[in-house]
């Protein structure tokens, strides 16, 4: 699936296809590349990206992200999501809790997770591969070429799923990648949608709840 994945987002970033960037991507990636996109073209540049080769195609982890989507929605800054939600647990694998303000007489440990209510919380599923590509470049202005490169670089493609009211209504992501149901049918049509690019939006994430987890 991965080097599908990939070969179609380069052919809709070099026809500059912002309908099929918001098809294929995840509301907040969509909105970067193609704003990304438009700034280039209003400043006369142009990206050609060919994939020469993909090699050493590898799923590189899974993660799950619990909570209400407002909470993980990167397309808001996260100082100002950080203000309404308490983030636990570690790396990728994160719960999201709606702030109860604590009076005087309360307990810190007031401010924990009800971990029984969170198997009650949405969620989405999440996975990354990586593969080893040789990429060609060309950025030409207003139709002149001004830089050109080849060589090899790893890519990182993360995909996510919808997001499910709780995790019995969800898939399990299996090691290869692919989704399996365990009951009944789902309610929400499942699909893989790209997530993150070289885990750009990820760690910078990551790191803004590392600095206010509170487990």
């Amino acid at each position: 699936m991965t080097p599908v994945v990939i070969s179609r987002i380069v052919d809709v970033i070099n026809s500059k296809d912002e309908a099929a960037l918001s098809t294929m991507m995840t509301p907040a990636l969509a909105s970067m590349y193609t704003s990304a996109l438009k700034q280039m073209s209003e400043s006369g540049y142009d990206i050609k990206i060919d994939i020469k080769s993909l090699n050493n195609v590898k799923v590189g982890g899974t993660s799950i992200k619990s909570g209400q989507p407002k909470a993980f929605d990167t397309t808001v800054p996260f100082e100002t999501r950080s203000q309404r939600f308490s983030y636990y647990g570690a790396g990728p694998h994160i719960i999201a809790d709606q702030k109860i303000p604590l009076s005087k007489d309360m307990d810190v440990s007031s401010e924990l997770p009800n971990f029984i209510a969170i198997y009650k919380q949405p969620i989405r599923l999440e996975f990354w591969s990586t593969a080893q590509a040789r990429v060609a470049i060309t950025l030409s202005q207003n139709g002149k070429v001004v830089d050109q490169d080849e060589g090899y670089m790893p890519i990182v493609v993360s995909m996510a799923s919808p997001t499910y009211p709780q995790i019995s209504e969800a898939p399990t992501i299996l090691s290869d990648g692919q989704i399996m149901y365990i009951g009944s049918d789902p309610k929400i049509p499942f699909e893989w949608r790209v997530s993150d690019l070289f885990l750009n939006i990820t760690n910078k994430e990551i790191r803004a709840i590392e600095k206010v987890r509170v487990l």
